[in-house]
């Protein structure tokens, strides 16, 4: 049975009836044989078609038994290649190949059952335990016994599958009539080959499974069958829709096959996708697209002019809603332009070495056409309305421009996308942008320097030579029309101007159209080359102006929360250093302040970024150092310019560098040589660095030969002629880092530290200082501050020195012989400045004392324990019981002593310090200046010293601060506007009092809070600095007054915007939920504000942002509906509507609106309130999910709109009645106007005697049936006022 026919034999036993009936039915039944049986039947089966494929390959008999049929049925022409196999044979194939198929059908199915069935029990055996190894290992050794066989066979069987399909593939007219397949047989190799390809999920999986001869099978089917191609590509791409690891495989297929009709077939089907959203199955298609996606890319990779061809029909879904395949077309194309570029450069390469001329010119311009258009649409793509696709396009860019393939022309558009892209929000375009502008950097066309001012110079250079080599011909007609300017009145410079402008840019377009011509003169060819020159200089400049011009969003990066952001701003910020940026140098000294950053990959960062730019070489990445020399003078450079922070930065840094030792020695070395022989402000770098470095490192400083050096360069003659202040406080810091000296008159260290002392006394005394120079004493200061804390570290006794540094300005202040009653009001200033800050040096001297006390008096009770318990083990036992009482007392005495030692310290400083010491004589004039009561004192250095020294002294005890608590708020609120800098010094001194003294600074918190509406921005900046730092320590409440702080919202100055957004950040994170309880504080002060309705508004969707818990919402929502009834404004009620409008809906909220409807709903007639209620309505009805939510939902916005309407009904009504109101009150007036006026008038008739003389005349001559005419007048009169009154009373 399992024995192949001889194909040189009988056709016939191929096809026996009974070997084929035996045959198929152990097929069937193949997945109960026995492995053995199973074994040869899979060898039986695949011999028997490989037989046949060799006998179609090479006839032989085969011929010679159908060559009589085929002579007479075709005239017995052609010869061996063109007989057809008889029927038989062709039954026999069609047989053994089914049965094949049949076979790989069913282990393929049984391999794919037994994976979904390992991954559904691996996760429940995996908790099971308690199983016995030994059966474990026997399961395991047969398991691996029958997936062997398993692999052999289905490679076997793949093998001679991929075999009859090439054999049908290459002699088809040999085995069907005029070369006309029979599908059902040619298409079994396809069948089994798609279900190979869905079980090649990997590299080891597509090796099993034998992935490689499916996707030759389904060429050879391809590229012999085309009436098959529908049937393929239906196939396909349904593998596509249906597994996400068919992408590549398909696009290797598409380069198997011949030709590019199968890949323009998938694309064709990929472009007739529906990817719209209107479809039930919703999930299903996008699950398909995100599989069919990228295929496009992966087809663009390796056939990218197949793609190009048909891009046409890809372009469509660039409007469709899956993100991914967007995110595929642009990858895509970037696929193309890379591809089409590399074939550009070949084709020059090709015409440079002949010298044929280009065959097809309208291709090239076609090709130009299509590539600028291709990259229109990448430039577009960068604005997509998805993050995702928007980062893919900004990929592409960054991989055309590593590899070269950004045309010139693209790359200015291509830098400003990118740095607009910058303010993204989504973290992954931002990082994508920021790689993109450091690709293009190292990729720059220019020069390897970016500094602009040698491009400013040499463009100014190139144009000053143009314009005086301008042809004659635009030479005249420029001449021309300015004289014609000039003699025009109405023409000014800014024309004259343009028109230099216009003959210089005529010239050079002159000059750019003769280059194509062969004879140039000299001069012609001098002037193109200038003119190539000026247009390099011109773009490389604006090339470097882009990136300075950006230089506020390289700093956002820099400073963002997301340690991506910071990491890719790194990273450029040294590449810019590099190329020469002059923003890398602002960026890498606002990057050091990241050193005290929270993250640790981000201060490995930051010190790389250190290395790379001021200690290795460029391009090193830190493996080769400058020289010592070139290493020094980046350091130099660095600290010269820094500000106080930048510094503390800078510190931290070197100091990490030192302790690493990766700053050779020798660079100090050249540091104390530069100190010792520079001048200025480079000797006080070069001693600044290297007090920098002996806080990691004390023995730079610390020995008798380098204090020598030190005394040199930083304290001696030098610093005395030239008041170089800077110096001096740099040797002061550097002497901080030295240990105490111990008394020893023989020793060189104590005797240099001697001398030492008496220079820094000398600088605190202000021996040195111009008295009519207020400039010298400003820059005195730092100096004087330094000295006085580095004799407090390096001085035995520093009360000593203290107490003769004052007595030596007493002397000089008030010691003088003459009779006047003034003294210099700036030796005055150093006095008080210098007072104050011994005396808080004082109070640190008498802690550290303290401290010392605490640590012998512990080291001495734990030696005598050590001592008690070794002579408790040497003695008996009932010696071990005194020990321990003796142990117990010890320790008693010694808890006793070490609260005498803080008693005294209190005692210390409360009481001594500033108030029995020396210091204590002077506070009286130091209160005096400070009151300033009759505006004696008016200069703003004695007060701001005066004040700082008081703060000082107030520092130390409880109650000299309580005491004069007063009278620094009083200072505060009458300094003057203009002298910012006592205000802001008096309100971080009130910041270290809260901290130092809280209970007795509460009282005064308002006050403090008062100062966040100050005009200057630096004492607001101050004040919040302040609040924050006492608030994030628990050292002030949070109350009501936090509504400033919320104000700082929206002030102008960003520093102090994003301040308060820190404070409240940080408030957000603490457990008792400090935002939700101040909110409805919040709300109320700022409601009852005379407040913009946006500022009102952007200050709570900040703050509401906060609230997160369910349980908050409905709390706070409650609250906020409660408050509706105190509200006395619209605009209030509208607030509150937009408040409840951004919290988050869950059913007890919507069923607290409906519970308290009668408290809001007489302000729903108002557009807003109702149109934020209405907002919170349609939120709810999203996340609604239940019947009854909606229904009540329903019901509520029906009584919304209702009340709405009838509330809009009432109101105009009222307007109405009130309109009515006014009018009646118009008629009223009215009325009592003529009533007024009819009473005057009688009453001036009733005061004129003569109409009632004529009428008594009359009277006499009168007939006798006349009336008398003033009685009639005065009854009308009085008719007519009496209606009057009545109107009147019934108005």
């Amino acid at each position: 049975l399992f024995e192949v026919p001889d194909g040189e034999e009988d056709l016939d036993a191929w096809n026996d009836t009974e070997r084929i009936q035996a045959l198929y039915t152990l097929v069937r039944k193949s997945d109960s044989l026995a492995p053995a049986t199973r074994t040869r039947l899979v060898k039986a089966l695949c011999d028997a078609v490989h037989g046949l494929s060799e006998a179609l390959a090479n006839p032989g008999a085969v011929m010679a038994q159908t060559q009589q049929s085929n002579d007479g049925e075709e005239g017995g022409v052609g010869g061996a290649n063109s007989f057809v196999v008889s029927q038989s044979f062709r039954d026999a194939m069609a047989c053994h190949i089914y049965m094949l198929f049949t076979v790989m059908f069913l282990t393929e199915s049984k391999e794919k059952l037994g994976k979904s069935l390992n991954a559904g029990t691996s996760s429940s055996s995996s908790g099971r335990g308690g199983s016995k190894s030994k059966s474990k290992s026997s399961k395991s050794k047969g398991q691996n016994t029958e997936v062997e066989d398993l692999a052999a066979s289905r490679a076997a069987c793949a093998e001679a599958m991929h075999h009859a399909s090439l054999a049908m593939s290459e002699h088809k007219s040999r085995l069907w009539r005029r070369g006309v397949v029979d599908e059902a047989i040619v298409g079994l190799p396809c069948r089994i080959a798609y279900q190979m390809l869905e079980s090649s999920t990997g590299v080891i999986a597509r090796k099993a499974s034998s992935g490689d001869a499916a996707l030759q099978m389904i060429a050879a089917t391809v590229d012999s069958a085309p009436c098959l191609l529908n049937t393929v590509v239906a196939a396909l791409v349904d593998l596509l829709h249906t597994y996400d690891h068919i992408a590549p495989l398909v696009a290797e297929l598409c380069c198997i096959v011949n030709g590019q009709v199968l890949a323009t077939e998938l694309l064709r089907e990929i472009g007739r996708l529906d990817t719209t959203e209107g479809s039930n199955d919703t999930g299903n298609k996008a699950s398909g697209i995100k599989n069919i996606a990228p295929f496009i890319s992966e087809l663009a990779a390796v056939r990218p002019r197949v793609v190009l061809s048909n891009i046409s029909l890809l372009l469509p879904h660039l409007d469709s809603e899956p993100y991914i395949m967007r995110s595929a077309i642009v990858n895509s194309i970037g696929h193309i332009l890379v591809r089409e570029d590399q074939t550009l450069m070949e084709n020059k390469d090709d015409e440079e070495g002949s010298d044929e001329e280009s065959k097809d010119e309208r291709h090239v311009v076609n090709m130009a056409k299509t590539r600028t258009s291709l990259f229109d649409i990448l430039c577009d793509r960068t604005c997509d309305i998805t993050s995702f696709t928007r980062g893919a396009a900004l990929k592409v860019l960054n991989d055309l421009t590593e590899k070269q393939s950004l045309p010139l022309d693209r790359i200015m558009p291509v830098t400003a996308i990118a740095i607009d892209r910058l303010q993204d929000k989504a973290v992954m375009v931002r990082r994508y942008a920021m790689q993109l502008l450091t690709s293009l950097l190292e990729n720059n066309p220019f020069m390897g320097m970016l500094n602009p001012e040698p491009y400013r110079e040499k463009v100014r250079e190139l144009e000053a030579y143009l314009k005086c080599n301008i042809p004659e011909e635009i030479l005249k007609a420029r001449d021309t029309a300015l004289e014609e300017a000039k003699n025009d009145e109405s023409q000014g410079e800014r024309e004259l101007h343009e028109i230099e402008s216009a003959a210089l840019a005529a010239a050079i377009a002159d000059a750019e159209a003769k280059k194509e011509e062969e004879a140039l003169s000299e001069a012609e060819s001098t002037f193109l080359a200038k003119v190539r020159a000026l247009k390099f200089a011109s773009q490389a400049l604006a090339f470097t102006e882009l990136f300075e011009n950006s230089n506020a969003s390289f700093r956002t990066m820099l400073m963002s929360s997301n340690s991506s952001d910071v990491t890719e701003a790194l990273r450029f910020f040294v590449r810019a250093k590099h190329f020469g940026l002059p923003c890398a140098v602002t960026g890498t000294k606002k990057a050091l302040a990241l050193m005290w950053s929270n993250e640790t990959n981000i201060q490995e960062e930051v010190l790389r970024a250190f290395i790379e730019v001021f200690v290795a070489e460029p391009g090193t990445e830190g493996k080769e150092l400058l020289p010592e020399n070139q290493i020094a003078q980046n350091l130099l450079d660095l600290v010269r310019e820094a500000n106080v922070s930048e510094l503390a930065s800078i510190e931290e840094a070197l100091g990490r560098l030192v302790k690493k030792e990766i700053i050779p020695p020798d660079v100090f070395s050249v540091l104390w040589a530069i100190a010792s022989q520079a001048r200025g402000e480079l000797r006080a770098s070069a001693v600044l660095v290297i007090s920098m470095a002996a806080s990691a490192d004390p023995n730079i400083v610390d020995s008798a030969y380098r204090l020598q050096n030190l005394y040199d360069a930083g304290l001696g003659d030098h610093i005395e002629e030239n008041h170089d202040w800077k110096t001096a406080r740099s040797a002061a810091c550097a002497l901080q880092r030295v240990a105490r000296a111990k008394v020893d008159p023989s020793s060189a260290k104590y005797i240099i530290l001697d001398l030492i002392s008496e220079r820094l006394v000398a600088i605190a005394r202000g021996d040195w200082c111009d008295d009519a120079n207020v400039d010298d004493t400003n820059a005195w200061f730092c100096a004087a501050e330094q000295s006085i804390n580095a004799i407090f570290t390096i001085c035995p006794s520093p009360e000593k020195v203290s107490m003769e540094i004052l007595l030596g300005h007493q002397q000089v202040i008030f010691g003088c012989s003459d009779d006047s009653s003034t003294a210099s009001t700036l030796r005055l200033a150093r006095f008080f400045f210098v007072l104050g800050h011994i005396a808080l040096k004082l109070l640190m001297y008498t802690e550290v004392l303290s401290s010392s006390v605490r640590r012998a008096n512990a080291a001495k009770t734990v030696k005598k324990q050590e001592s008690a318990s070794t002579g408790a083990t040497e003695n008996s036992e009932s010696k071990e019981d005194e020990g321990d009482d003796a142990i117990e007392a010890e320790l008693g005495l010694a808890a006793q002593a070490e609260a005498e030692t803080e008693r005294k310290v209190a005692e210390i400083s409360e009481n001594e310090i500033v108030g029995r010491g020396i210091i204590s004589l002077f506070t009286p004039m130091l209160l005096r200046v400070v009151a300033n009561e009759n505006g004696t004192y008016s200069s703003p250095v004695l007060m701001q010293s005066a004040t700082l020294a008081l703060c000082k002294c107030m520092c130390i005890s409880k109650s000299f601060c309580e005491k004069h608590l007063s009278l620094l708020f009083s200072v505060l609120a009458k300094a003057p506007n203009d002298d910012q800098d006592l205000r802001a010094n008096i309100v971080v001194a009130l910041g270290d009092l809260a901290f130092r003294f809280p209970n007795e600074l509460e009282p005064y918190t308002p006050k403090i809070y008062a100062c966040l509406r100050d005009k200057s921005i630096r004492v607001r900046r101050h004040t919040l600095m302040v609040l924050t730092h006492l608030i994030l320590n628990d050292m002030v409440k949070v109350k009501g007054q936090v509504c400033e702080i919320a104000l700082c919202l929206q002030d102008n100055e960003s520093t102090i915007r994003d301040m308060a957004r820190l404070l409240f950040h940080e408030l957000s994170k603490r457990t008792n939920s400090p935002i939700y309880n101040l909110l409805p504080d919040i709300v109320s002060q700022l409601s009852q504000l005379d407040l913009k309705q946006e500022v009102f508004r952007e200050i709570m969707q900040f703050l509401l942002s906060f609230i997160k818990k369910d349980r908050q919402n409905e709390m706070l929502l409650e609250k906020l509906v409660l408050r509706f009834p105190k509200c006395t404004t619209i605009n209030q009620k509208a607030d509150l509507a937009y408040c409840i409008a951004q919290l988050k809906v869950n059913e007890k909220g919507i069923k607290c609106l409906n519970d308290n409807f009668k408290l809001y709903k007489d302000a729903l007639f108002d557009e807003d309130v109702l149109k934020n209620f209405m907002s919170f309505i349609a939120k709810a009805k999203k996340n609604a999910t239940k019947p009854e939510t909606k229904q009540a939902l329903q019901e509520l916005e029906e009584k919304f709109t209702e009340c709405a309407a009838a509330g809009m009904e009432n109101v105009n009504a009222s307007k109405k009645a009130a309109r009515a109101k006014k009018r009646a009150a118009r008629r009223v007036a009215r009325k009592k106007v003529e009533w007024d006026e009819s009473e005057e008038e009688e009453n001036a008739e009733a005061s004129d005697p003569e109409p009632e003389e004529f009428e008594e005349v009359d009277e006499e001559n009168r007939p006798a049936n006349a009336q008398p005419v003033k009685s009639e007048r005065s009854s009308t009169t009085k008719r007519r006022s009496g209606r009057s009154r009545s109107a009147a009373l019934t108005a």
